[in-house]
């Protein structure tokens, strides 16, 4: 059990909140360790306690967004430091139940009743009874059959969950507890499938035309707007699946949102420090329950407009390291006039690539911003400066600005102003992940000292923003995913 998860039920204990995790118990252990939601049961009248409780505990209150929000379910999110995992927490106030997409009945007077027949589970949590498991097991698998399931199997899931829940049933306790939730139809249905081996959805069809008509009171779809809101939520979740799994760019959001509002932040380090593998893991980690969409903001090998790919694809035939310095070295050292073809062709690519640069991180800037308002988790990877003369990420065309007049002067001072925008709206968090020098040279090897140093000390004198951290990491991957992943949950 995570420690962040034992934390929280200790807590509830403490403060007399009454509860039970009171489905797919088989497997509580993964729930326990974050690897799958937790889902408890609470009486609504403990609301608020629970809201004060869960948030001392350090979980945070996430919504769905509003087309796929269902009537008396929460969700919370929390973070457990030791493991730098995050786990999903559905707190539910009444038996919201119904078909995928749509879950249209809310019963209001089955919760109270599964909560006071709640069992100690040894894993360390309270839990439905295995009776009241099953039944609900029944109902919630009757309810979600679509006319799609027609003579479809049972998944394996679902066939291993009840055949755990047959091996713990108590029959005469099944009885009496099916006459507290159902009528004598239901029951006698529920009791003769007992005795089955299940394993086709059809077999159920029958106890859910039962239920359908004795639950209809807790339902307040037609049968006309169940299907146009179970439709578009369908369309809506599988255009959030698509494009999580083929990496559109989208910027509106498809799961859940804080309350807080969107998050943007700003992962800037020196060569050999982690980077790439730091914002690969954050992008999964958090990704497994919230929106998060990363930015690069540099203008390296990562993502690029369209129109600066052939440009990039032709200074890395015709570049090579260090033809910058020896141009500008050339054009000190020489009149104007004298100044090589090669060094002329250089310098009007450079502006070309710096004229283009700009005009891909404005719009990048705006994507940023549209996500964020949107209520998404954006990593930026590298960001816009103006602090460092020079350096990586800061404007090309200074020199220019001296000039006073001209094209140029012109083309470098609007450059400038997209550059210093990105210090209007800055990210609510940036991250200087560093490494000692020594152990940098280890990993970039083909780096100088001399090179190395510079770039550690421009990343210490860049801020973008006010609530900039350094993270040293050098120690462990775990430990500095840990302390990554702490820093960011204080702004999340």
């Amino acid at each position: 059990m995570l420690v962040s998860v034992k934390k929280m039920l200790d807590e509830l204990e403490k403060n007399n909140i009454q509860y039970c995790h009171w489905k797919s118990n088989e497997h509580i252990r993964p729930a326990l360790n974050g690897d799958t939601d937790l889902d408890i049961l609470f009486l609504p009248e403990q609301r608020v306690l629970i809201d004060r409780v869960l948030s001392e505990c350090g979980l945070k209150r996430f919504r769905a967004t509003p087309l796929m929000q269902y009537n008396a379910i929460e969700d919370y999110i929390g973070f457990d430091e030791k493991t730098a995992k995050i786990w999903h927490l559905h707190t539910h106030y009444r038996m919201t139940l119904g078909e995928k997409h749509l879950k249209g009945y809310t019963i209001t007077t089955w919760g109270p009743k599964i909560i006071e027949n709640k069992i100690w589970n040894p894993e360390g949590i309270y839990t439905s009874s295995f009776e009241d498991e099953y039944i609900m097991f029944m109902v919630r698998n009757s309810l979600k059959l679509r006319w799609r399931d027609y003579n479809r199997s049972l998944g394996k899931d679902d066939v291993k969950e009840l055949l755990w829940l047959k091996e713990k049933i108590n029959n005469d306790k099944l009885i009496i507890r099916l006459d507290q939730f159902l009528s004598d139809a239901a029951k006698k249905e529920i009791l003769k499938l007992t005795t089955l081996e299940l394993s086709n959805k059809n077999q159920l069809i029958p106890l859910k035309n039962i239920l359908r008509k004795e639950l209809n009171v807790f339902t307040g779809y037609s049968k006309g707007h169940s299907w146009w809101l179970r439709s578009k939520r369908e369309l809506f979740w599988l255009f959030g699946a698509v494009s999580r799994r083929t990496g559109l760019d989208t910027n509106n959001p498809n799961r859940r949102l804080s309350p807080a509002g969107g998050v943007a932040i700003a992962f800037l380090g020196s060569d050999g420090a982690g980077k790439t593998t730091t914002i690969k893991y954050v992008k999964k980690e958090l990704g497994k329950k919230l929106d998060v969409k990363i930015i690069y903001l540099g203008s390296g090998d990562g993502s690029s407009s369209l129109l600066r790919k052939p440009m990039k694809m032709i200074a890395k035939k015709v570049g090579g390291k260090g033809l910058g310095y020896s141009v500008a070295k050339e054009y000190s050292q020489n009149n104007k006039n004298d100044v090589s073809l090669k060094g002329r062709l250089y310098s009007m690519a450079k502006i070309m690539w710096a004229d283009t640069l700009a005009k891909e991180k404005k719009k990048k800037l705006k994507k940023v911003t549209k996500a964020r308002n949107n209520g998404m988790i954006i990593l930026l990877d590298r960001y816009p400066q103006i602090e460092v003369d020079g350096y990586n990420d800061g404007p090309l065309l200074s020199k220019y600005i001296k000039n006073g007049s001209g094209i140029l002067y012109k083309k470098a001072v609007r450059e400038f102003d997209i550059y210093r925008s990105a210090y209007l709206n800055p990210p609510d968090l940036t991250l200087k992940l560093l490494v000692p020098t020594q152990l940098a040279t280890q990993r970039k090897p083909e780096m100088s000292v001399e090179e190395i140093e510079n770039k550690k000390a421009a990343v210490i004198k860049m801020k973008p923003s006010e609530n900039s951290v350094i993270i040293d990491t050098s120690a462990n991957l775990t430990e500095s995913l840990r302390n990554v992943m702490n820093e960011i949950w204080k702004v999340i």
